[in-house]
């Protein structure tokens, strides 16, 4: 029975496939009539051709990147595509073309040759800042453009926005443009689906006439970095068919519109770097009902208030960034229901209360979390287990301890670790070097952090960074790894000799200041070729610094410098007791511009090399060690040099007159100097800064020693006090307009303060005491506003001291000027000659003359008087006839005076 139904069955399906056989083979005797068109047999379009060659005229390529354009088949040429059915040229595609230059930077017209042309690529090339031509508004066919990183400049031609309605990517991403977009009106891309303008400077407002409200098919909006400026309009909403929206890193203010509720499509939602604020709970109301959303980056902006519970209700989120704002109240428990979320960043708020696992139960995808530098207490159980592998973990500035982390045992899958500052009081557990050997980046700064660096694992552990700086960690240093690239074990108790081979030939920053480090530094420092930041104030090192030559181990100077050490940055040696002369090995270091060896015992001459090998030097402080000699005319060629002192230490001769060229200290500093390297100096890992806490500067001024840290790149310095210096000041001292502080104390400077001294606007502290300085007090003193401290102490200086707002609100008045007897007037007790209290100029010159006539006068008298002593001293016969004169005078008038009196009693009788 079964084999009969189906006999029946082929039977009725019988004629069905007979008739569709029949017509397969018709069909394949029509098309046998037509000649098949392969890849090898196309013959691009003689006119494309043409105008394929006349835009490679237009092209300077010295690298021969186009050298394959030749011959018939342009179908074959590097970066061409043609059609399959019809050998028209449909893309062009010549990206990051490195030493070619387009003459001009014009792009050659002829390429309107191309009636077909789909996709034109030329991203990654130089334009040289010519505008976008106008003509590819005219390729109507082309549906992918692609200009992005190529430096042009101008604006978008409106040719674009006009006449391409194909248009389906449209890709200007850091294209050089500048000014506003182009009008809304007669915009004609009806089919614009990716619009990526990211990285312009549109410095506009996204009104509420803008293009982009318009277009009907858009699903990417990238505009981050554009200027822009205002609030987001209602208009917003019209794009409702948009996925992702980027408009990070511009000036926008206010909130978001309720309008956002219409972009039900909308996955991706970047606002950070803006000045969006408000409470984030509303913003998050505004958000499309149909949570759909992916990634919402709101990083940096002002949001207030607290997280709603509400926010567990996003459970598509994936991205979840509110870094740098000013969030505050406790995380809610609501975020656990974010079960598919992998980044959680909320560092940098306000937030606060306590965490428990209760908050990440459900997290089982989550790899980056951060609540650093927020006020969180961390209280989990030592059981518990989470369920993600996290690869970043930052917690600084929470509170983890007293007891180190349990949890983190199971978190080996961790590339960056920051638990500094976390109030961790125990040490470092065994599991540690283990669990967290594979790690890139590890920080645990700033915490009570006891014991020793495991001697065994720390010399196998992988990271690129570490930082263990301001513990209690004590013992050795031992091995480093031969990853390591940034080693930072500042501030704390270790002991003991540096490694006595430096095994990290990727070493790159080596902070070790404040520490009880003994010995000397080794010889294997001279092989460290990528080290650039080397701090090691502030310890027990003694003896030479090595000497990098050839001859090693032989008790000889080396014959050559051999030193690898060639791109250093920073040396601060600051607090040791090292001596030698002046390194040598510095002259390899050209991008040196902070050099500190104060507080050591370094002797010799000053090289004249200094500042042709140190062309970079910003800073450079010699203070407090056994130099002599002159000091070097060359340093006067340091264009970058604003902070130089040669303290306490035995040079002698002049001042050169040269140093008031130096360039650094006339103009006010700035945040992109060189000395701003030092304050910034770091690692950095992905998108997570890495920042050290640099080492305080001691800096004499004011009369006082003041600590510094990053403030010291504000500082303009000069410095030459206790020496044996010799001669004037130099008259030109009033060019360093910059200076802060002026510091020529225990010196034997002689002559004049000179006038010039008044251009010297931003000084903040002058010292000139104990010197044999001369003449009177220069009256420009008084007009440097910023003077908050003055010493002119024990010189020879005399006459009036210069009244000014200034001067009178200096404290301690009286010690300023103490040890100068010459000196008269306020502050001090002792008041100047006055014989005419006008004030004008005229009054003082005849003052002067009386007083001047008075004392020839005087001189005059005393002299006569002499004169007449002498005669009769050696003249006998003038004495003998001048005293018989006196006698006969004293008789007559006696005579005369008795007749006198007698005749007069008698009338009265």
């Amino acid at each position: 029975m079964a084999e009969r139904n189906i006999l029946h069955f082929l039977h009725l399906l019988l004629p069905t496939w007979f008739l569709l056989l029949l017509q397969i083979q018709q069909s394949t005797a029509a098309a046998s009539a037509v000649p098949v068109i392969t890849r090898s047999t196309i013959r691009c379009v003689r006119h494309e051709r043409d105008a394929l060659l006349a835009f490679r005229a237009g092209l300077t390529d010295p690298g021969n990147y186009l050298s394959s354009w030749q011959g018939e088949d342009c179908c074959q040429w590097k970066g061409i595509r043609c059609s399959n059915r019809t050998g028209h040229a449909v893309e062009l595609r010549l990206w990051n073309m490195a030493d070619v230059r387009f003459r001009g930077g014009q792009i050659s017209s002829s390429l309107l040759g191309l009636k077909n042309l789909r996709t034109l690529d030329l991203r990654s090339n130089n334009f040289d800042g010519a505008p976008i031509p106008e003509f590819i508004g005219g390729l109507k066919s082309l549906r992918y453009l692609f200009l992005s990183n190529s430096k042009f400049g101008g604006r978008v031609p409106p040719q674009i926005v006009n006449k391409l309605p194909s248009l389906v990517t449209l890709n200007l991403r850091f294209c050089g443009l500048q000014n506003a977009m182009p009008s809304p009106a007669n915009v004609n891309l009806t089919s614009l689906k990716y619009l990526d303008l990211y990285g312009n400077e549109f410095s506009s407002s996204l009104g509420a006439k803008s293009l982009f409200w318009d277009l009907p098919s858009l699903l990417h909006l990238d505009m981050g970095m554009c200027d822009l400026q205002g609030s987001i309009p209602e208009e917003v909403g019209n794009m409702t068919l948009i996925t992702r929206l980027d408009l990070s890193v511009n000036n926008l203010t206010g909130t978001i519109p309720t309008t956002f509720k219409n972009l039900r499509n909308l996955e991706v939602l970047w606002l950070g770097e803006n000045n969006i604020n408000g409470p984030v709970a509303v913003l998050l109301e505004r958000l499309p009902p149909e949570k759909r959303l992916q990634e919402l980056l709101l990083y940096e902006n002002n949001l207030s208030g607290k997280l709603p519970n509400q926010l567990g209700h996003l459970r598509n989120l994936t991205t979840l960034s509110l870094r740098k704002n000013r969030l505050s109240g406790e995380l809610p428990t609501g975020i656990s229901e974010l079960t598919k979320l992998e980044e959680l960043v909320l560092g940098f708020n306000n937030l606060g209360g306590t965490i428990t696992e209760t908050h990440f139960a459900k997290m089982t995808s989550l790899t980056n979390l951060d609540l650093g530098n927020n006020s969180l207490s961390m209280v989990f159980q030592n059981s518990w287990v989470p369920s993600f592998k996290l690869q970043i973990a930052e917690f600084q500035s929470c509170k983890l301890g007293p007891k180190f982390p349990e949890w983190l045992r199971s978190q080996n899958s961790i590339y960056v670790l920051d638990i500094s500052n976390t109030s961790i009081a125990d040490p470092i557990p065994h599991w540690f070097w283990i669990t967290f050997s594979r790690a890139g980046h590890l920080v645990l700064s700033r915490n009570q952090i006891s014991g020793k660096l495991s001697p065994a694992m720390f010399g196998k552990m992988e990271a690129s960074s570490m930082d263990f700086s301001d513990n209690f960690l004590v013992g050795s240093i031992p091995k480093l790894s031969p990853k390591l690239e940034y080693l930072d074990l500042s501030r704390n108790k270790l002991s003991g000799p540096l490694p006595s081979d430096f095994t990290a030939p990727k070493l790159s920053a080596l902070i070790l200041f404040r520490n009880s480090l003994s010995g000397r530094i080794p010889y294997t420092f001279c092989h460290m070729k990528e080290i650039e930041f080397i701090d090691l104030a502030g310890n027990l090192l003694e003896g030479p610094f090595p000497n990098c030559g050839e001859q090693i181990n032989t008790g000889k100077l080396p014959s050559k410098n051999t030193s690898k050490v060639k791109q250093l940055n920073v040396l601060n040696l600051n607090g040791n007791n090292l001596f030698g002369e002046f390194p040598v090995f510095l002259q390899n270091c050209p991008e040196l511009f902070l050099l500190d060896l104060s507080y050591n015992q370094f002797y010799g001459n000053l090289p004249i090399w200094i500042a042709d090998k140190l062309p970079s030097l910003a800073f450079l402080s010699l203070r407090s060690n056994l130099f002599s000699g002159r000091i070097p005319l060359q340093l006067a060629s340091l264009k970058d040099l604003q902070y130089l002192d040669i303290a306490h230490n035995n040079m002698s001769g002049t001042i050169p007159e040269a140093l008031v060229n130096f360039m650094a200290m006339t103009r006010s500093p700035a945040d992109n100097d060189s000395l701003s390297d030092y304050s910034s100096y770091g690692g950095g890992f992905d998108e997570v800064d890495f920042i050290p806490y640099p080492d305080t500067f001691s800096v004499v001024t004011k009369g006082q020693q003041l600590e510094f840290m990053t403030g010291i790149m504000y500082m303009v310095n000069l410095d030459l006090s206790c020496n044996s210096l010799t001669g004037h000041l130099p008259k030109g001292i009033g060019k360093l307009a910059a200076l802060t502080s002026l510091n020529l104390s225990w010196n034997h400077l002689s002559g004049i303060i000179p006038d010039s001294i008044g251009g010297l606007h931003a000084l903040e502290s002058l010292d000139l005491s104990h010197n044999a300085l001369s003449s009177e007090i220069p009256t420009g003193l008084s007009v440097l506003t910023s003077l908050s401290h003055l010493n002119l102490s024990y010189n020879n200086l005399r006459g009036e001291i210069p009244s000014g707002n200034q001067l009178q609100a200096l404290d301690d008045q009286a010690s300023i000027y103490i040890g100068n007897p010459g000196l008269c007037g306020p502050p001090l007790s002792k008041k100047c000659l006055e014989t005419d209290l006008s004030p004008t100029g005229d009054g003082h010159k005849e003052g002067g003359d009386t007083i001047s006539f008075f004392l020839a006068m005087g001189c005059g008298y005393i002299m006569g008087l002499w004169t007449i002593f002498c005669l009769f001293l050696f003249k006998k016969n003038w004495r003998v006839s001048c005293f018989s004169f006196s006698d006969h005078l004293y008789d007559w008038v006696y005579v005369q005076v008795a007749l006198s009196w007698a005749f007069l009693t008698r009338r009265e009788l």
